[in-house]
Order: structure tokens, then sequence, then C-alpha cells
């Protein structure tokens, strides 16, 4: 491969796998299934090494994946909080061991193997025995504090037990942390579903997404509603000086734990060889069907901690771990039709209906094939018999069409030059894979917009599911989602399956939408490209709707995370007729102010006499360069720290630059910021910066 195409390649891998991140960590709705999400790390991590001129500090391939929410303060761990790299292959267990044992130079290394919870990584910090603080993974530098919704678990004691003391070595410090993974049983997901459908709300996709979900609501009492567990599987010790330290072995842990009163699994088994580590792996796949909650894999640790800390790790994974995944779980049926479904963006989806079969634990009737060129490049057709799986047991998909299963009585289905649904024209935009209908005001394209609209993340009105949206457009009683402004209790008490009550409460969390923050509003007009992070991005930088308007696409792609992809499709949203009169429309009911509140860079919150008291930072207000390569954070990680703390991120030195920040390797920005006279700090100034800014230090 040519140097050239290899860039090409590296770049548009490093975009997929940003964009799967943030659907993964952020916004709790992956596309893609985790091995076909590694099989791109992997072919990126192939790449880099090949050539390795392309390589960066702060390519996916080096950095963890972030759930960070702004909505939350945050807190530094006080240990790195990393994730395992993931094998699919028993071959890779036996290379693992190789490498293990050669770093080692001993033949004696225990392994423990225990099962990979698909759920949420979480921490709980305790101080005299009382619970102090409560973090999600985050970027694994720094979690967002979620101490109020974690305490709602019932398997999570504010208070240890009285001699809790008594479980851990003699002279222990008083502040220990426990490390877990935060999970939604079946038999919950489907109480949960149950009520949600009774009450006319779309249903809960699946545990994990479910659970990311639920720790992320902004009311304790919510998340206390969805009854989530957990299961631990790490705990540490700190000292006065915030220095941790481990038991003897990941054995002695998961002991202490239990004795703490911290639920853990019961699977745990020791492996001394490859051998040994298979038979564990053989016995917990035959269980993962009985289990009432997801498993995707098992985690394979060397036991005794002094190894670990021997072992290291990368700026990504330790190197004294494993996730082994097991393989999706398949099933042979027949595509009895290929349907059009249309989403809110008017793209129509191909789905395959399937004749029922169970998989994984449910019974799949439907299966996505993305779009029509990937139905055509698999020659997928009505009455094939195919295998489907569940791509990380979350979604179900064709893997492969069986062709010496046919009869000659399967028939192709074109892409459609009408839309199902409202039988306008379809149209694609120039280069663009997705066929989309091509009228706005299309009812399926009403519905996802009004969907999307009152949904958690964007104006999160409680009670407005599919089921009523569907209903509220067939009375032709709302139309847009300005039209939900001017929605009458009567009119709604109504109508079938209401009453005076379910009106009064949706009139309720209608009437906060005005009051949501900026960023969200941003969010709910569903612009294509602006997630939740982007929408921030967006609200940070402007003031108001009018000011985004009436930005140019290019100054909106100097944005840090919009880039000239994005920064095109905001552009034309707002040039679009029927967006315009929306936003007009919103304008009138009250939705859009003249000045938003702009989300707050702060250092950090604290509660004094029940109110907020937010700090102004040393980088608030000022424009920052970063150039080289950071060794303590990836380039995202500090852009986010950077942005969070009131900086703004450019990409190119000038007069307007305030301070760049110089890694190893700098060249060409540094030079021409020395030129200019700009402010210059290195990797260790900008990370006392910051342990300033969040309160670690005196600053």
């Amino acid at each position: 491969m040519e140097r050239r195409e290899a860039g090409q390649q590296i770049n548009r891998l490093r975009e997929q796998i940003e964009r799967h991140d943030r659907l993964y960590y952020r916004e709790a709705g992956p596309e893609i299934s985790d091995e076909q999400y590694d099989a791109l790390v992997r072919r990126l991590r192939g790449l880099e090494a090949e050539f390795p001129e392309f390589g960066t500090a702060d390519s996916p391939t080096a950095a963890v994946g972030s759930d960070r929410d702004a909505r939350f303060p945050s807190e530094r761990h006080s240990r790195t909080m990393l994730s395992l790299l993931n094998s699919y292959e028993r071959e890779e267990i036996a290379a693992f061991d190789r490498k293990v044992r050669k770093e080692l130079a001993s033949d004696a290394v225990v392994y423990t193997v225990e099962p990979k919870i698909d759920g949420v990584a979480v921490a709980v910090r305790y101080r005299a025995g009382s619970l102090v603080l409560g973090m999600t993974r985050g970027d694994g530098l720094q979690g967002d504090v979620i101490t109020a919704n974690l305490a709602t678990l019932a398997e999570i004691s504010c208070r240890l037990p009285a001699r809790w003391t008594d479980a851990l070595p003699a002279g222990s410090p008083d502040t220990i942390e426990a490390r877990g993974e935060a999970y939604l049983t079946l038999t919950r997901l489907a109480e949960l579903n149950r009520q949600r459908e009774t009450d006319g709300l779309d249903p809960l996709a699946n545990p994990r997404n479910a659970t990311a979900g639920s720790l992320k609501r902004l009311d304790p009492d919510e998340v206390a509603r969805r009854g989530l567990s957990v299961f631990f599987y790490q705990l540490f010790l700190i000292d006065n000086e915030g220095m941790t330290s481990d038991l003897a072995s990941h054995t002695q842990e998961i002991v202490a734990l239990r004795d703490l009163g911290f639920p853990v699994n019961a699977f745990l088994r020791e492996a001394s060889n490859v051998e040994e580590i298979t038979t564990c792996l053989d016995e917990l796949e035959a269980l993962r069907q009985r289990l009432d909650y997801q498993i995707d894999g098992a985690v394979i640790k060397v036991d005794r901690t002094d190894w670990q800390r021997q072992l290291g790790a990368t700026a990504k994974a330790p190197r004294w771990g494993l996730a082994y995944k097991f393989a999706a779980e398949e099933a042979v049926t027949v595509v009895e039709q290929i349907n059009q479904q249309v989403g809110r963006t008017g793209v129509i989806t191909p789905v395959a209906k399937l004749r029922p079969v169970a998989l994984a634990g449910t019974t799949v009737s439907s299966a996505t094939l993305h779009n029509w060129e990937e139905v055509a490049r698999r020659d997928v057709r009505v009455g094939d018999t195919v295998v489907v799986a569940k791509g990380g047991d979350i979604i179900p998909q064709v893997l492969r069409v069986l062709p010496e299963k046919r009869t000659g009585t399967e028939h192709a289905v074109e892409p459609p030059r009408q839309c199902p649904v409202c039988e306008q024209p379809t149209e694609r935009d120039d280069g663009a894979v997705a066929l989309r209908c091509s009228n706005p005001n299309c009812p399926a394209v009403m519905a996802g917009r009004l969907r999307h609209f009152a949904s958690r993340q964007a104006c999160d009105i409680e009670g407005l599911g599919g089921r009523w949206i569907d209903l509220l457009l067939a009375n032709e009683i709302v139309r847009t989602p300005a039209d939900l402004f001017r929605l009458q209790r009567q009119e709604l008490a109504d109508l079938p399956g209401w009453g005076e009550k379910s009106a009064d409460n949706l009139l309720r969390f209608i009437g906060r939408a005005p009051q949501r923050p900026w960023a969200a509003k941003l969010f709910a007009l569903g612009i294509p490209g602006v997630g939740t992070a982007t929408a921030l991005t967006l609200a940070r930088n402007f003031p108001a709707i009018d000011s985004l308007m009436t930005a140019s696409s290019a100054a909106l792609a100097e944005l840090p995370d919009i880039g000239p992809v994005v920064a095109a499709q905001v552009s034309a949203y707002f040039v679009r007729t029927e967006n315009a009169r929306l936003i007009e429309d919103l304008r009138a009911v009250g939705f859009f102010r003249a000045a938003e509140e702009v989300p707050p860079l702060v250092s950090k919150t604290a509660a004094t006499g029940g109110e907020e008291t937010r700090a102004v930072t040393w980088f608030a207000g000022k424009n920052f360069v970063l150039t080289g390569s950071l060794e303590t954070l990836s380039r995202v990680a500090a852009q986010e720290q950077i942005e969070r703390l009131g900086g703004k991120i450019t990409g190119s030195v000038s007069r307007k630059t305030d301070v760049v920040i110089a890694g190893e390797s700098a060249g060409k920005k540094l030079a021409k910021a020395r030129k200019l006279g700009i402010t210059i700090i290195d990797e260790a100034a900008f990370s006392a910066r910051l342990a300033a800014a969040y309160g670690e230090t005196d600053g």
C-alpha cells in the first residue's frame, strides 16, 4: 500500500472509531457490535504500525473511550481507570500467556477467570466507613460524579458494616475505593418495558444502554425506580497523600469485597496455564444462557497484584489482563420480507423481517440490513435462508446468506423510488449512501422528529413516548415540536387512554422544556451530525439561536469536535426553509430566548449552603493550541479538560493565541509561537495547571 493511501485510510478509520466511541460511551446508542468495532481498531493499529509516521498521541488506539457528561461535576480518579484489550481467538490467550511469563521470568503464574459483565463501569469511595464519592469511568482520568445516583442502588450501602476494618490488612488507611460494573437484570428490563408499553413509551433497547442512561438521570428518584444492580471486582486503599495500594492478589480483593458487604460475582476460577483457562471459559460459556444478566465474555487477570504492577499498562489498557469476548450466538432463519423503515431525518433503512427464531435469550423477528448498497452487495433476497446474530448480544443483524439453500422462489428488493409512508420521491445526497424521503412533512419524519425532541438528552419530556406521539399525530393535534407548547389540557384528557391526570403530567413536563440547558435545546433540533457533545460545543460558542443560524460554514469548521463535514451539515440545516420556519415557531412559543444561558466552563463545583459556587480558572477565556505528543493525556482528553475549564482550542497559532502547550516533537507551531512571543508551557506545567484548577494543589 502506498503511503498516501495509508494516510487516507488511517484518517477514515480514526473518524469512524471516534464516531462509534461517541455513540457507545456518550449517547448509549451503539450501531455496530463490539467485534466489528474491535476489527476497526485492529485495522487502524496495524496500519499505524506499518506506517509509524502517521502515529499521533490522540489516536483511538492510544486513548480510552469517554462517557463524560457536562451536566455532572467531575473528579479526578485516584487511579487511572483503564479498559482491557479484547480478544476473540483462543490462540490470542496463548500469546498473552507467553508474553506474561516472559516479562515476569516465571512459570508460576496464576490467573483468575471471571465473567465480563455487559454493563457500565463505576467506582465508589468510602472514608471512615461512609460513602463519600461515586463516579463513572469518564475518560479514565476523570469521571462524572454521580454519588447520589449510585447511592440509590440497593446493593450500595451508604455505610460499611460496623467491623469493616476487619476485612482489611492491619494498619490499612481509612479510605477505600471499590470498582465494579452496574447492570440491569433481564428480568428487571422486561418489567420496565412492560410498564413502558402500558405508558405509551418506547421500550428500553437493551440492558447496557438502559443502565448507562439510568445512571445519567438528573433525578436520583428516577434512578432508584430503574432497579439497577452491581457487581464489584476491584478494591484498593487510599492513604492521606492520595497514594493507592492493593491487597496481595485479586482473589484476596474479592474475598475482602465480600466481607465488606459488596456484591461480587459467584463465578471466580483460578488457572495455572492456557488449558485450565480454556476449561474455565467453556464452563462460563455453558453457564451464560442461564444467567439473569448479560455477559459478553470473560476477564482473565494475573492474580498477584505485585506482578500486575510489574507488568504495567499502556496508555489505554493494562498488560496484566485480557477480555476474551464470546462469539455472538448465531441462528438460522428465513427472510420473510424486506421492509422500509423511515427515520426522523428521512433516511429509509432496509430491515429484514425474519421468521421468528430464538437467539441469545430472546426471540428475534427482525434484523438491520444497514443500507440499500449493503443489501445489493450481500445479495439478500426475500425468501433467503440466512444466518443471524446479535452484535455484542445487542443489535440483531444478518451475518450471511446461505445461497445453497435457495429454491428459485427468492426475489430481490430494489431500493424504493417513493417513500413507503408518504409516497413522495426519494433522493440521495451527492456521494452519500443513505436514501431518504424528500418530504419534510412525511408523517414518519414528523414522528421521529417529535420522539427525538422529547427524548431524555433533548427536552426530557417524560411520558411522551412513541405510542402517544403517534396518537397526537393521528388526531392532528400536533405536527411539529412547537405544537407541543400549544396543547390544551382538555384535548389531551379526551384522548383514548388518557385523562386529566395524564394531561396535567405531560403539560408539566412540556412546560419545563424552555428551561432545559441551551446545549440540550440545540440537540433537540435533530441537526444532522450534531450529537450531545457537538451540541455542547456549539452552545459554548454561540450565545443564542440567531448567532448560530448566521454562522458561516468556515467559522463552524474551526470549532473543536466540528470539522468541515459537520459544519456543512449544520449550515445546510439552517438554510432549509422548513427548519427556519420551525425555529421561528419555537421562538414564538417561548422555547428559544434572545440570550441563552451558556453552559458554564468551571474548575469545580462545591455545595455551600445548598447553593452551587463555581470557581473561575486560569484557563477561562484563553485561546489554546496543542502541538506535539503528550504522554499523560491523549489530545482529545487534553482538549476536553481545557474546554471544561473555560478555554478554547484552535488549530493554528496566531496573534489571538494566548497559550501554546508543547509536547514532545513539537514543530512549526512552537516556532511560530516563539516568534510571536506567545506564552508556551510544557506538559508538566500544563498538568500542574490542571491540578490547581481541580483543587488538588494550592495552584
